[in-house]
């Protein structure tokens, strides 16, 4: 299944990456905005996600930045995750980046007297690969694979990316 999945994602990559030029100069910073389909590959089920990220590149030519991000996953062991890292262009519209941080779970148990809420935190490791499909300006929207790797679980999720650069 694991397979058939990550096929699927390099199928919907593949008409996008070709041969690129990078030509032009990049805006220094970005808040960007996903939304998500998730499957998770622990669960065996899918859900939603949503993440938000912030980077600034580390010179006005430079492919690299630096950056943080925040990422919700609901249904699928609903969880949060927060992190720090790196952006790398690989290509003009083409980039990857790499956010590893901590993911906070929250876990229902019932009691004999009343329900609670028990937290637990893990290592988790991130990874969007992002192709901006149009530019308009400062706004950049295209697709987002993301990948999600905590001790317990990981999850793979494709969706629409939205960003706005200055």
């Amino acid at each position: 299944m694991k397979t058939n999945i990550f096929l699927l994602f390099c199928l919907f990559y593949m008409p996008f990456i070709h041969a690129q030029e990078h030509n032009h100069e990049h805006a220094r910073n970005e808040i960007g905005f996903g939304g998500v389909a998730i499957y998770s590959f622990g669960h065996e089920s899918w859900g939603s996600g949503a993440h938000l990220h912030y980077f600034r590149t580390l010179g006005l030519h430079s492919k690299w930045s630096l950056g943080g991000g925040f990422e919700q996953v609901w249904g699928i062991g609903s969880h949060f995750n927060v992190g720090a890292g790196v952006k790398y262009q690989l290509l003009n519209r083409l980039s990857l980046g790499l956010i590893p941080g901590v993911t906070f779970f929250s876990h229902n148990e019932t009691d004999v007297d009343h329900r609670h809420e028990q937290r637990e935190t893990q290592f988790t490791t991130h990874f969007e690969l992002i192709y901006e499909l149009f530019h308009f300006s400062h706004f950049h929207i295209g697709t987002v694979l993301d990948y999600s790797l905590t001790k317990d679980d990981s999850h793979a999720g494709l969706g629409i990316h939205a960003a706005f650069c200055f």
